[in-house]
């Protein structure tokens, strides 16, 4: 890769580790629901200003609006919902840690509900050692020992959220990749808006300080708007193996400013899960087995048709 691309993964990974910072900063003075709908309001005013200045058109958002609708649901406005709700019990550097597992999540799904990204032998390796670090992650909890498990739980069912919508945003793969951001974060918004009117009433609150508005900002403008430009754009120039690279760098960066700023500290497990999580990604890649030189066949099921089609 090139020294640019290599700095855009370096940035993207601090914007997106950065979200679980600001989130942090949000939840001293907002309540859950209030800070994911901040978040996706002025993200959703980003995206839109940048797409317009690249001149891009909006009417697939009303043509498509079932799909949109559902990916904003499943992959931008319960995820997003559930790791804020997490964060209210458990750190943004452990929150990162748990988020890590998504693409775990999506290799396992995307064999039982596609018909062309079945399990292989280095998929199978990476999940066994993905879910090993799940496991790790969340013994303490099952003792009743320091972390909570609701605040974990939360966190892992919005890694399962982005799986399903990652398989089933290959139905809108024909539409520019930046309309497809904008559109999941829009219908985000339209389903967000009568919840958190009916369990917040935001009117009533009190108006947030200083920190609290910048981090706003910060992770609508930063780590979703710029984020979402960024991300597409080292896909284009890169390729989507070496775009991976920044699942692996985000719970670093999400710990080092939770550790920097907010005084967080990381457990021996939670060090020992990620590493054993960061192995199981880099497994299903085949990025660990091309490091060592080792070649793996592909391994397939005998049953080549999925449980269901997605």
């Amino acid at each position: 890769m090139a020294i640019a691309d290599w700095l855009r993964i370096l940035v993207l990974s601090v914007l997106w580790g950065g979200s679980f910072f600001f989130v942090e900063i949000m939840l001293e003075a907002l309540p859950p629901l209030t800070a994911v709908y901040s978040r996706l309001l002025v993200g959703l005013a980003g995206l839109i200003g940048l797409l317009a200045i690249l001149g891009y058109q909006f009417d697939s958002l009303i043509t498509q609006w079932r799909a949109f609708a559902f990916i904003g649901l499943v992959n931008t406005a319960l995820p997003f919902t559930l790791i804020t709700f997490g964060q209210t019990e458990i750190t943004g550097a452990l929150a990162s840690i748990i988020n890590a597992a998504t693409p775990i999540m999506t290799a396992l799904i995307a064999h039982w509900l596609t018909r062309d990204e079945r399990l292989s032998l280095n998929k199978i390796i990476g999940i066994g050692l993905g879910f090993l670090g799940v496991l790790v992650l969340f013994g303490p909890a099952v003792l009743g020992v320091d972390v909570s498990f609701f605040g974990m739980f939360a966190g892992l069912s919005a890694t399962v959220c982005y799986a399903f919508g990652s398989v089933f945003s290959k139905r809108l793969k024909r539409n520019p990749p930046m309309i497809n951001a904008v559109g999941q974060v829009f219908y985000a918004v339209i389903w967000m808006t009568p919840l958190v009117a009916l369990v917040d009433s935001p009117w009533n609150l009190e108006v947030p300080g200083l920190s609290v508005v910048t981090a706003i900002f910060g992770i609508g403008l930063l780590s979703t708007s710029f984020a979402f430009y960024l991300y597409f754009r080292v896909l284009e120039t890169a390729g989507a193996s070496n775009v991976t690279l920044v699942t692996f760098l985000i719970p670093v960066s999400a710990s080092a400013l939770g550790i920097l700023f907010l005084k967080e500290t990381l457990g021996l497990q939670d060090i020992l899960a990620y590493c054993l999580i960061a192995t199981g990604l880099a497994a299903i890649d085949g990025r660990i087995f091309r490091m060592l030189g080792i070649k793996i066949d592909k391994l397939h099921t005998q049953n080549d048709e999925p449980h269901k089609e997605c």
